[in-house]
């Protein structure tokens, strides 16, 4: 009698530690919630001794910056890729889209780069001419209570003196950055094109070895999981590389057919800031309304109204057909990840801010499907 009341005890027992077992979702969510923790902990005590990782972390972020970047140039030239592997084997035809590449980098360097320095160069020299012409524009209407604020705050800031200055701090700080920096860009260019290479040829193979070294229960939701953020990562960086380039070819048309000074550079600029949705933009408007404004104010209308007609085409043409929805998301919500991507990796994290909040979110929405769905088989 005694055996058989323990034996119901334990049965009770077993039953409730089933149910809460199942209530936190399982096994497989427990997993993941010591996982967390095991990780949140590991954080705090690299954040405690963190020196003794310091050749570590040199190793992966020599490793890290080569892989993104391959990544990249992986969802730019996979469309290639695929077009020729029809024609012959996928090994030739990743080494010839990697050649495409190149030949299309080196193009730009020969013939568009010595352009936009020439242009660049004019621009920045002249850009103190500008500031005084603007003054003086200034001047004339001082009466006025805006004009007065803004005066006030040019003639305190922004004097030709000051920005000879400032230009040649920002000189020499960008001069000593390249030098330090060159040994480190020399080893990622002699990395990254091996990285594409491989994973030009080998991404499906990588993807089939990572599945099937997972569990059988989760190969399908894992290959789910890799096909969707590979499809949003994969559209954004194609999608805004191709919109990017259609707003800088008609901004430069644009320009040239009203007369704006420096038109390839100010283009360029515009094309190479609109890879960062929205903010973007807004920053591309501010050389171009310069040069506008040393001309006259007609120039100023006239640029005004070439920008408008690019960004309309832009917003209600291009990215609609060209990126469809494919990050869906709110543009106050771009607007955060970007500034939140500035703060933590600089101008690093404005680029792949939109491309790590989609990875982030697929995963979390999975995680939250999952927990869902066994929360739902727990009352049912």
């Amino acid at each position: 009698m005694k055996e058989e009341i323990k034996k119901n005890k334990e049965i009770v027992e077993n039953s409730r530690e089933d149910r809460l077992l199942a209530f936190l979702g399982g096994k497989f969510i427990l997993y993941i919630l010591i996982v967390v923790i095991l990780l949140g902990i590991a954080i705090y005590l690299y954040t405690e001794i963190s020196y003794i990782f310091s050749p570590i972390k040199a190793i992966v972020s020599s490793i890290t910056t080569p892989i993104i970047l391959a990544y990249a140039f992986y969802y730019i030239l996979n469309p290639l890729v695929n077009v020729f592997s029809r024609k012959m084997p996928r090994f030739i035809a990743s080494l010839l889209a990697i050649f495409v590449g190149v030949l299309v980098i080196l193009v730009v360097i020969i013939g568009v780069v010595p352009i936009i320095v020439e242009q660049t160069q004019a621009l920045v020299s002249s850009l103190p001419k500008y500031i005084e012409i603007v003054r003086g524009y200034l001047a004339t209407n001082s009466e006025n209570t805006y004009v007065k604020a803004v005066n006030e705050y040019i003639s305190s800031n922004l004097n030709t003196a000051k920005i000879s200055a400032q230009a040649v701090t920002i000189v020499t700080n960008v001069a000593q950055s390249i030098a330090s920096s060159l040994s480190s860009t020399a080893s990622v260019l002699m990395t990254f094109p091996f990285v594409l290479f491989f994973l030009l040829k080998d991404a499906a193979k990588f993807k089939i070895y990572l599945i099937n070294s997972m569990p059988n229960r989760l190969k399908k939701s894992i290959s789910e999981t890799i096909d969707e953020i590979d499809d949003k990562v994969g559209s954004y960086i194609q999608g805004q590389m191709t919109v990017s380039l259609c707003l800088g070819v008609m901004l430069y048309i644009g320009y040239n057919i009203i007369g704006l000074h420096y038109a390839f550079s100010l283009a360029t600029i515009a094309a190479f800031l609109s890879i960062v949705p929205y903010l973007g933009p807004i920053m591309a408007i501010i050389p171009a309304m310069l040069v506008a404004a040393s001309t006259s104010g007609i120039m100023v209308l006239k640029m005004l109204v070439i920008w408008g007609i690019v960004q309309f085409v832009e917003g209600n043409i291009l990215s609609p057909n060209i990126m469809g929805k494919s990050m869906d998301m709110h543009p106050l919500t771009v607007i955060f990840v970007i500034l939140i991507g500035v703060n933590i990796l600089g101008v690093v994290g404005a680029i792949l801010g939109i491309p790590i909040y989609s990875i982030l979110k697929v995963l979390i929405t999975k995680l939250i499907n999952t927990l869902r769905s066994r929360y739902n088989k727990y009352y049912e």
